[in-house]
């Protein structure tokens, strides 16, 4: 009987010394629909290389911060955000777009009365004259400004859905993964929400996830795992079967989309753009 209990006590010291725990930001309101999505990759990932993990959220915090935490290494492990420049040479950077490169793909988070305005832009030009709502710290800002389009910024997540509601700014471009669930979630407050998308803003902008430059082995693992997922195909089956990404699927269903395209003068040069089965392609941009 000893022997036994010795044995019991062995292997629960050696499972707990075995999970990794790993920090992550909490989502960033109640109605932050596509969190789950990416706190269930980090777990497809370390399922694929059969390494036990325990993930553990922290309060959220706004993107500058969160990356500043990553950066010294503090209250939190990892991070999901669209890369940059900057950002690839501050930081630990797993090179794997975690939406296939759709994040890039940005459609129009609206206000139904502004559904007309919207059905009479055909081109880059005609856009420039409306004003879009952005994320201060966000790469997606600076690649708008440089396009020549017109953005205002705010540090707050809900604070640029509230703005499109009461016309401070005609649009709030998401992430063709993310508006729709992001507009059904809103449905009880705000009902006259909608996602117009006629019209396709493009550019190259993988979504990574980063850590700190030190931590090479998590740094390996959710390399290892997420390309062992995209090979077996459970990386694609993931995205037609959650709830944040099942509906761009079948992707036939975009090609009569009008996709205008702009430069992202800020992608690092080591963005793997070549490698495929790496990437989703929409339509034909123009």
């Amino acid at each position: 009987m000893y022997k036994l209990i010795l044995i019991w006590l062995l292997l629960i010291s050696h499972t707990s010394i075995a999970t990794e725990t790993i920090r992550i930001r909490g989502s960033q309101s109640e109605h932050d629909s596509t969190h789950n999505y990416y706190v269930g990759l980090i777990e497809l990932a370390f399922d694929k290389i059969n390494k036990p993990i325990r993930i553990q959220f922290a309060p959220y915090m706004v993107q500058e911060r969160a990356l500043l935490e990553l950066q010294s290494n503090r209250l939190i492990d990892l991070y999901w955000a669209g890369t940059d420049q900057q950002r690839e040479s501050e930081l630990g950077v797993v090179p794997i777009p975690l939406i296939k490169g759709l994040l890039g793909y940005r459609v129009f988070t609206i206000h139904q009365d502004k559904e007309p305005l919207f059905s009479q832009i055909k081109s880059l030009k005609s856009l420039k004259n409306i004003t879009l709502c952005q994320g201060q710290h966000w790469p997606d800002t600076d690649i708008m400004l440089a396009a020549g389009l017109s953005v205002i910024t705010n540090v707050v997540y809900e604070n640029m859905f509230k703005q499109v509601y009461v016309d401070r700014c005609r649009a709030f471009p998401r992430g063709i993964n993310e508006a729709f669930s992001e507009v059904e979630s809103r449905k009880q407050i705000m009902p006259k929400l909608m996602v117009f998308d006629d019209i396709i803003l493009h550019y190259h902008f993988p979504m990574y996830f980063f850590t700190h430059k030190d931590n090479i082995q998590l740094i390996d693992d959710l390399k290892s795992g997420l390309m062992l997922a995209i090979k077996d195909g459970s990386f694609d089956k993931y995205m037609q079967t959650h709830p944040t990404t099942k509906h761009l699927f079948p992707l036939s269903k975009w090609g009569n989309k009008t996709i205008l395209t702009i430069d992202n003068p800020f992608l690092p040069q080591s963005t793997p753009i070549e490698n495929k089965e790496l990437w989703i392609t929409l339509g034909n941009n123009k």
